[in-house]
């Protein structure tokens, strides 16, 4: 073996070394995993907490880990790309500005996550000194659709998500939001996995102390239930229009769990 290709291994190794070194300091005070709570159905994908292999996903994460490891936030808005779209200049940023940063929220959205890779970010994150009052939960769009669970599946991951948020912080509310609709037409095969895993959420979510459901859905769409292009220009992710009309229809209850 030549002496370049020697130092390369070197390398790699330290590299290697540093980075668990990082990971391990950056997690040192995040969220202990807890042990499944028995349930009656079979456990999934959906429910079980997984990272995405991706260096842009790894780069948000840590991120995250620095603005909760200095900083304190009264609300949590956790999500996929739909509420990482908040942050876009194009539609969501004013929105998130007018409405969010006098709450003092972080935005936990990440393009493409699925609920498992939502147990799996919030087992990654340092627990706040000072607990939030609140987080909103948007979630499973992209378990079902194009996604590769059942709408059941996708509710228990959501469910999953939302008993985990308690144990982190038992006294935050946590509001869950039914899944959005997507597509234009009602008969559309993914508005009818979205409604199905809607129907799901009250009764799975009974019980829990401090969590709430609302379904806004109906607030994105006509009488006759079509999604125009004006809410939602490619049928999934809200126009600046659109998180206006989501930021306005959870405003009571944001009002009443911040005490704003």
């Amino acid at each position: 073996m030549n002496i370049q290709r020697q130092l390369g291994i070197v390398g790699v190794n330290l590299t290697l070394s540093l980075a668990i070194t990082v990971l391990s300091s950056a997690t040192a005070h995040c969220a202990e995993p807890k042990a499944e709570q028995a349930t009656s159905s079979p456990k999934h994908q959906s429910v079980i907490p997984a990272p995405r292999i991706a260096d842009w996903w790894f780069a948000r994460q840590a991120e995250k880990i620095g603005l909760m490891s200095k900083g304190e936030f009264d609300l949590l808005m956790v999500g996929d790309s739909i509420t990482n779209n908040f942050e876009n200049e194009k539609v969501g940023l004013k929105v998130w500005q007018k409405y969010f940063v006098p709450l003092k929220a972080i935005n936990l959205g990440f393009g493409g996550d699925r609920t498992e890779h939502v147990l799996w970010r919030l087992d990654h994150l340092p627990v706040l000194k000072k607990a939030p009052k609140a987080a909103v939960l948007l979630i499973g769009t992209n378990n079902i659709c194009w996604g590769s669970d059942t709408p059941k599946q996708a509710a228990e991951g959501v469910q999953a998500i939302a008993r985990k948020l308690k144990e982190i912080y038992p006294e935050m509310k946590v509001l869950v939001l039914g899944v959005l609709p997507r597509r234009r037409n009602l008969d559309h095969p993914h508005r009818k996995q979205i409604i199905e895993l809607n129907s799901y959420l009250p009764e799975l979510l009974k019980g829990m102390k401090g969590v709430s459901f609302r379904d806004i859905g109906p607030a994105f769409l006509d009488e006759k239930g079509f999604l125009s292009e004006e809410m939602m220009p490619d049928t999934t992710h809200p126009s600046e229009k659109g998180h206006e009309v989501w930021a306005k229809a959870i405003a009571p209850d944001l009002k009443e769990v911040l005490g704003e």
